[in-house]
């Protein structure tokens, strides 16, 4: 891989744990700032976040304990895909399905820097 292609690589692999960060930031908002936060909507970035979340992987940025929490979170939501009735303002406030969400969310944004590509941020996390 040449230069270009290597520096490619990492904005790209930056630009998705920013949106994953993100995203995992906005899912574990408690439910009433959930269903009244205007960008909400970017919580379900999750669908292309996740997937390419193999990059952050392998650069070292994810975790073992993170992967989990990740995993976690994507089966819930898989779940919760499956039920067409889990989507409205009120199912987010009251199904606990979506608490467990929220708190699987608020475990992995613990363990996740804002830039792990800068060893002062991975050695402060």
């Amino acid at each position: 891989m040449d230069e270009w292609q290597t520096a490619d690589l990492a904005q790209r692999t930056r630009g998705n744990w920013i949106m994953l960060r993100e995203t995992v930031a906005l899912l574990c908002l408690a439910a009433q700032q959930q269903v009244t936060e205007p960008f909400v909507d970017e919580c379900f970035d999750w669908d292309p976040a996740y997937p390419a979340s193999w990059q952050s992987k392998e650069m070292g940025w994810i975790s073992p304990e993170l992967s989990n929490r990740l995993n976690e979170i994507d089966a819930l939501l898989d779940r919760l895909s499956a039920d067409s009735t889990a989507w409205s303002d009120e199912a987010i406030a009251t199904y606990p399905l979506w608490e467990h969400v929220r708190r699987a969310a608020g475990e992995a944004l613990a363990l996740m820097p804002e830039a792990p590509w800068d060893s002062a941020s991975s050695a402060s996390a």
